[in-house]
């Protein structure tokens, strides 16, 4: 059998041009699973020879209505004919690119030597966007080897390589923050002007041979508003240029203006409530994430459970302890920071006399509770202004923890730049990454027109 694959072009001045394609043929005895249909190999051909005319006549079409003077409507003449390539996603392209000259009715101002480029002006870097996103998609997803290598299987595209995709990525991240940057405030209807949360959380990469240290930060969050669809950031603050402008774009995405409200959760690290203040300039409602303050509670409780499994000759301490800490917990979610307090002094009061009814065997596990009683007193006094009454947020279907913002963590730094990766790196590349990741996840790397139908 042999099928022959055609393709018809109508100009827009109304001529029709026929290119043949491809033929593909199979043989009718004897076929093979191997044969059955198209093979990877022939439909990438097929896809590079598809691209090859489809530009080609778009350039062609592109130049002959440039070369029409929109003042007096007179033929620019061409100076120079020149091929440039092109790197697409279906396949690289070798057009003709002519230069022409400035129309006779352009004043020059004594400068006469000008000449005008068609294809430059349409594509400057000689690179498709779609294939500058799908390389940037891919790199924030991937390693940049692994990117360029799936991009090479798959798609007739040129021969890619780690330092193009790295760069292309890059290339975009920048694009990313100038975008964000010119992102200004606008009205947000009544209907709309609720709570605005940010959950926000930070992760720990490793660092690239001589900076000043082993690791480096990246911070990563989530912004939420009722009625829209949640918007995701991510940035390394030591490789940021404008680091505000991003988390500044995410509030402005989800309706945030001047004098709305802004809620931040986060664990207590007092940089990331201060981050998203300076963003916005106003000041900002921080809630201490309760999901920390409940693990920290919890660690007392396994150590008052491995006093009990030490099996002490008097246990009313340990009985007063159980009392104590759900006592500790409820007093906590209820907001009562100053009670809490209280109770943990209790607590080490009480612990101290533990080894003395009953032995010496006890001072290690009482040092051991001690030390995690001490560290949620800090916890609480540092962080007494952001504990608030959870069991009310929690009855009013209002987040509690930042749960959202460890997800973020995950999705953005540790599976892409910390968890089982081996590569370090520089406080900028990281930046990149985790703007374009975020980015990635958020869909905000498609054309507005796909953006639009999804």
């Amino acid at each position: 059998m042999e099928w022959t694959i055609k393709l018809e072009a109508r100009t827009g001045w109304g001529e029709v041009h026929t290119h043949e394609i491809a033929v593909v043929t199979r043989r009718p005895v004897g076929l093979t699973a191997d044969e059955v249909g198209m093979s990877l190999g022939e439909a990438k051909g097929l896809l590079a020879e598809i691209q090859r005319c489809i530009v080609s006549s778009q350039i062609d079409e592109q130049v002959m209505c440039a070369r029409v003077c929109a003042d007096c409507m007179g033929l620019r003449e061409i100076r120079d004919h020149r091929t440039r390539t092109i790197q697409t996603l279906f396949g690289t392209v070798v057009v003709d690119a002519p230069r022409l000259k400035l129309c006779v009715c352009v004043d020059t101002k004594g400068f006469k030597d000008i000449s005008i480029s068609p294809l430059s002006e349409l594509l400057p870097d000689r690179c498709t966007p779609e294939l500058r996103r799908t390389q940037s998609e891919l790199g924030a997803r991937h390693s940049f080897r692994e990117a360029a290598r799936l991009l090479a299987t798959f798609l007739p595209c040129s021969p890619q390589n780690q330092s193009s995709v790295r760069n292309r990525l890059h290339r975009t991240s920048e694009e990313l923050e100038v975008a964000d940057c010119r992102s200004k405030a606008k009205p947000v209807s009544a209907s709309g002007a609720g709570e605005i949360v940010v959950f926000i959380d930070g992760a720990h990469i490793r660092a690239v041979p001589g900076h000043q240290s082993r690791h480096l930060d990246v911070t990563v969050g989530k912004v939420e508003a009722r009625g829209r669809p949640p918007r995701r950031f991510g940035l390394a603050p030591k490789g940021a240029e404008r680091p505000l402008s991003n988390v500044r774009a995410a509030l402005v995405e989800q309706g945030w203006q001047p004098g709305r409200p802004v809620t931040v959760i986060s664990d207590g690290e007092p940089a990331l409530p201060n981050l998203v203040q300076t963003a916005i300039n106003e000041p900002v409602i921080h809630i201490l994430d309760w999901f920390h303050i409940s693990m920290r509670i919890r660690h007392i409780e396994q150590s008052m459970a491995g006093l009990y499994a030490m099996k002490p000759a008097n246990t009313a301490p340990l009985d007063y302890f159980a009392w104590s800490i759900d006592r500790l917990r409820h007093v906590l979610w209820n907001g009562y920071h100053e009670e809490a307090w209280q109770s943990l002094w209790d607590l080490q009061n009480v612990a101290g006399g533990i080894p003395q009814l009953n032995g010496v065997r006890f001072e290690r596990p009482v040092q051991g509770f001690l030390r995690l009683c001490a560290e949620l007193r800090g916890y609480i006094r540092n962080n007494e202004d952001a504990i608030v009454c959870y069991h009310q947020r929690y009855h009013d279907k209002r987040p509690v923890s930042t749960s959202r913002a460890e997800g973020c963590v995950d999705e953005i730094a540790n599976a892409r730049m910390a968890k089982k990766q081996r590569m370090r790196w520089s406080p900028r590349g990281a930046h990149h990454v985790a703007q374009v990741r975020a980015a990635t996840l958020d869909g905000r790397l498609m054309p507005l027109g796909v953006q639009l139908a999804a």
